[in-house]
Parts: C-alpha cells; sequence; structure tokens
C-alpha cells in the first residue's frame, strides 16, 4: 500500500455517538486518507466483507449479537488477514493485552485518540500486520529450505533450527534447542586449532565457510559445508549467528572416486604412470634437498607376458595383472608407491630405501611371483619377474634419468636370462 493510496477502514460499533467520533478523527487526520464502511454488529460486518475488500477493523467488544472477548474471536474468523484494533471504553492494561492474545493487533480506549492518534494506531497496526506476513513468508522460506539451517544467541546456543536440520543430523529442531551445535554433532575429527580460527574469524566478524566430518544422533559420520554469518545489532555488537549446513557426503565420495579413477590404473588399483612420474619427482627433489635421504626406484617387467596372452587369452592376462599388482602392493610399505606403467610393466618407488633394502625387498617380490600359479582350463600359468633397480641420486635433475638407469637394469636382468634383479651401479 503506497502513502496516496486510501485505507479502507470497516469500523463495527452499534453507538452511533463513538462511530461519529471516528468518522470525525478519521476525516481531520493528516495522516493521510481514510475510507470508511460502518457496521452495526458483526453479523452487518459480514456482509461487508463479503461484498468489499478492507484493509483494517476498527472493532467494539460490546455488540448486539456478541460480547466481550469473545467478539475478537468471531472477528478474527471472519477477516483472517485483516488487523483488527479494538475500541473500548475500559481503560484495563490487563484486559487490553487478553485482546491481543485473543487476536487483535492493538488496543485503543474510546475518547483517547488525541488529535491523530487513531490514524497512527490504524498505520502501525498495517505496518505490523505487514512485517508479521513478511517474517511468516521467510520463516516458511526457511522451513521449506533444502540445506539445514539453525539459529543461535552469541553464546553460541540454539535458539531456532528447521527441519532439514533435523534430517541432516538426526535431532528434531525441538530437541536441538538449548544444545551448542558441537554438542550435537562434534565428531572429534577436526581439532581445536581448526575450531579456534573459525571462531577468531565469527568473533571478529567475519563470514566463516568451510568443509568439516561432523557426526549424527545414530553415530554415522557426514561431510558437512558449512557457512555460518555473525548477526549485529545496531551498536555493531554480535547477538546471534546463523548456520547454514549441507551435507555433501555423496559430493565428497564422487570427488573421492574421480580422484581414484584420475590416479589409479583401472585394471590393477595402483598408482597410474602420471601420478607415478609425479611423485618420483617429488621425491627426486627431496634426495636433491637431504644429504641423509635416499630412495630407490624398481623397474619390473613381467617375462613373457605377450605369450600368456596368445596361449591363454586376455582375460588370463589380466588376472595376471592383477595377481602380480596385489604381491607388488603387499610387499611394498604404506611409504613406497607402487605403479603400473604401462602393459605389463610396472614401477616401485621406495621412499628412504638404500640398496640393501631394495635389494632385498626385490628378492623377496621375485620369489613370491615365481610361487604364484593363476588357474586356467587348459593347465595352471606360472609367471616369473625381471627387476632393474637404481638410487636415486642427488644430482639428477629429472625423474626421467632416474627411469633411465632403472630401465638399464631392467633390460640387463633380461639379457642375463629373466626372472632375476640387476643394480644399476653408474
Amino acid at each position: 500500500m503506497t502513502c496516496n493510496e486510501a485505507i479502507r477502514v470497516l469500523l463495527v460499533e452499534d453507538e452511533a455517538g463513538d462511530a461519529n467520533l471516528v468518522k470525525i478523527k478519521l476525516r481531520q487526520t493528516q495522516s493521510g486518507y481514510f475510507e470508511l464502511a460502518w457496521a452495526q454488529s458483526l453479523n452487518e460486518a459480514q456482509k461487508y466483507l463479503t461484498a468489499s475488500s478492507f484493509d483494517v477493523m476498527l472493532l467494539d467488544l460490546s455488540l448486539p449479537d456478541s460480547e466481550g472477548l469473545a467478539t475478537v474471536h468471531k472477528a478474527r474468523t471472519m477477516a483472517v488477514d485483516i488487523p483488527i484494533v479494538v475500541l473500548s471504553g475500559r481503560g484495563d492494561t490487563d484486559f487490553a493485552l487478553t485482546a491481543l492474545e485473543a487476536g487483535a493487533v492493538d488496543y485503543m480506549v474510546k475518547g483517547d485518540f488525541g488529535y491523530d492518534g487513531l490514524a497512527r494506531t490504524i498505520r502501525y497496526a498495517l505496518l505490523r500486520t505487514e512485517m508479521e506476513a513478511r517474517n511468516n513468508l521467510l520463516i516458511a522460506a526457511l522451513e521449506a529450505a533444502a540445506n539445514g539451517i539453525v539459529i543461535t544467541d552469541k553464546d553460541a546456543t540454539i535458539i531456532w533450527a528447521n527441519p532439514a536440520f533435523g534430517r541432516l543430523t538426526g535431532y528434531s529442531p525441538e530437541e536441538a534447542l538449548g544444545n551448542k551445535p558441537n554438542q550435537l554433532t562434534k565428531s572429534g575429527l577436526q581439532n581445536e586449532i581448526f575450531y579456534r580460527d573459525m571462531w577468531a574469524d565469527l568473533l571478529d566478524g567475519k563470514h566463516w565457510r568451510g568443509e568439516l566430518i561432523n557426526k549424527r544422533k545414530n553415530g554415522n559420520l557426514y561431510h558437512e559445508e558449512l557457512s555460518i554469518a555473525p548477526v549485529k545489532n545496531g551498536a555493531g555488537e554480535i547477538t546471534h549467528f546463523i548456520g547454514i549446513k549441507e551435507d555433501i557426503t555423496e559430493r565428497k565420495a564422487m570427488e573421492a572416486q574421480l580422484q581414484k579413477l584420475a590416479s589409479t590404473d583401472s585394471l590393477t588399483g595402483l598408482f597410474n604412470r602420471r601420478v607415478f612420474l609425479e611423485q618420483l619427482e617429488q621425491e627426486r627433489a627431496k634426495v636433491a634437498r637431504l644429504s641423509h635421504y635416499s630412495a630407490v626406484l624398481l623397474m619390473l617387467d613381467l617375462d613373457f607376458f605377450k605369450r600368456v596372452n596368445d596361449d591363454f587369452g586376455h582375460a588370463t592376462g589380466d588376472a595376471v595383472l592383477k595377481a602380480f599388482a596385489e604381491i607388488a602392493r603387499n610387499a611394498s610399505r604404506a611409504i613406497d608407491i607402487p605403479a603400473r606403467l604401462g602393459g605389463e610393466e610396472f614401477a616401485i618407488l621406495l621412499s628412504g630405501a638404500d640398496k640393501n633394502d631394495a635389494l632385498s625387498m626385490a628378492e623377496r617380490l621375485r620369489e613370491q611371483v615365481a610361487a604364484t600359479i593363476i588357474d586356467h582350463r587348459v593347465g595352471p600359468v606360472q609367471i616369473t619377474v625381471s627387476i632393474g633397480a637404481a638410487s636415486v641420486l642427488a644430482d639428477d635433475i629429472s625423474g626421467e634419468a632416474v627411469l633411465h638407469r632403472a630401465d638399464a637394469a631392467l633390460y640387463e636382468a633380461k639379457d642375463r636370462g629373466r626372472n632375476q634383479i640387476c643394480w644399476f651401479d653408474p
């Protein structure tokens, strides 16, 4: 409603003198223009409401067809969306509060309107009703939001949460009230520094956003993207915090799967060539930087693998590759990098290992491969592996230099009859 529009008022009053006073006060006001309709009973008011629309109702509580607070209740059902201002001859504060609780938005004593008081009261009633409608709309939007939304006081105690918060955490909004979010969902997987830094930003008035792992009511962990905004009063003091919580568990699982696909060989599950070369470059830089640190590269090639494919088929060849990859994985330490470089060619980067460590591990692996038998309907398939080994040197200018030496040692192992290990000596 604009300031130039007439405010349509329905006056429900059975006393002509009181009705005339209202007409006079609204006519002389400087607070806008009012169109007034006068009904002398609730029944007559109902007819007006059916025939036309109104912005506000001025309601006397003593009518021919209704008396007291029941009048407010009846009028409220007749005019659900119209603000009601009660006009009464009683100046009783308790009675006024009771009228407000019954559904009125304001209360005025007849004859105590002042010069412009009645018009101002009507405008304030309209403003309050408009603000209430807007607040109800915002609350409905928050209630319907797919993300969990929680509001806390300045001490981080929950004062409101939406249904999505309950679906996310397992705690109903009613259960959440009076608790701190961390009391409900903290998993212990974020350290105190994480929370310290978060609160440092928030208490400084900054918007915080991050990812964390939280725990549902049933104990299950989930990934959450959390956004928190501080709310300030007119003096710039923080009074509340609003948190928006999104369950990103599926997204994180998909990201992990994509990362795995991008970094591993699809058949064997070992690291692929790209990731291996990146790790080799990092290891080379570490050896160059730390005088006490050493590392070794093993290059491994399955002997006569083409013959396996030709004689037993590619399905058996794949089974051989997977069996070898499992042996290489089990033989490697947690800090080592086993990878399939392509075809039947594999590599293992032994972090922090010296020549003796590498040769000992390579021999164990060679023996395990030689003892492995792959079942096939034609007969058992037995495989062996040739291994070339070389140290990562401090003066290597790239990982390719290490690969070249280990590859040379591998070819020497094959030239010597296969199923053996050769070390590259510069």
